[in-house]
């Protein structure tokens, strides 16, 4: 049993250097040698795990995405607060983290999302369901507020939850060049006291 955990040691350590260095660069500009020496890991131990770049890029993606879903699960279940308050919690807890780490400073999935045109096909549908399932996840709450009365019934909820993504990744791309956390901050102004709010 001891063979097995090494090994998986050694596929997490090389996930976790290799998360690290795409988020402070970018995938295509962030070489194989780069992930090694930082993880520690010979080249031919890489190839026990992955075929390829790109077979690794995908595993980073789904890795991401799964440990952000386990994240939101307790807090989107929260059934001690409203189900419009759990919403902006996400993004309140999201807002913290971009604080935490610095203007210059991106997460793993929006940096690739970025290079999507420059990405091979698998990594670009994988970047691609991950935000499909955030979206999800968002719309099961919205759908909650809406039984509750906390947001209008007349709002698609998919759509609404595509557009609370794409509204929140502008935002965080916009402090990177304003290096200010005020777009994030107008976000949330914009979604939860104009954008979702209940009509009389």
């Amino acid at each position: 049993m001891q063979p097995l955990a090494k090994e998986t040691g050694t596929r997490e350590r090389l996930l976790e250097a290799g998360a690290e260095a795409i988020a402070a660069k970018s995938f295509n500009a962030c070489g194989l040698a780069e992930i090694l020496a930082a993880a520690g890991v010979p080249k031919g131990s890489f190839y026990h795990y992955f075929e390829s770049k790109e077979e690794f890029g995908v595993a980073l993606i789904e890795r991401a995405c799964a440990e952000y879903v386990d994240f939101l699960r307790p807090v989107l279940a929260d059934a001690s607060r409203s189900p419009l308050a759990r919403l902006r919690t996400v993004f309140e807890l999201g807002r913290d983290e971009c604080a935490a780490k610095g203007p210059q400073r991106q997460c793993l999935i929006p940096k690739l999302a970025l290079e999507t045109s420059q990405l091979s096909e698998p990594v670009h549908s994988a970047v691609k369901r991950a935000y499909e399932r955030w979206s999800e996840l968002l719309a099961g709450v919205i759908r909650e507020a809406q039984a509750a009365g906390e947001i209008p019934p007349s709002h698609d909820p998919d759509r609404l939850a595509r557009l609370l993504v794409m509204l929140w990744e502008g935002a965080t791309l916009r402090t990177q060049i304003d290096r200010s956390q005020q777009p994030i901050e107008d976000f949330l102004g914009f979604a939860f006291e104009s954008l979702l709010r209940a009509r009389p």
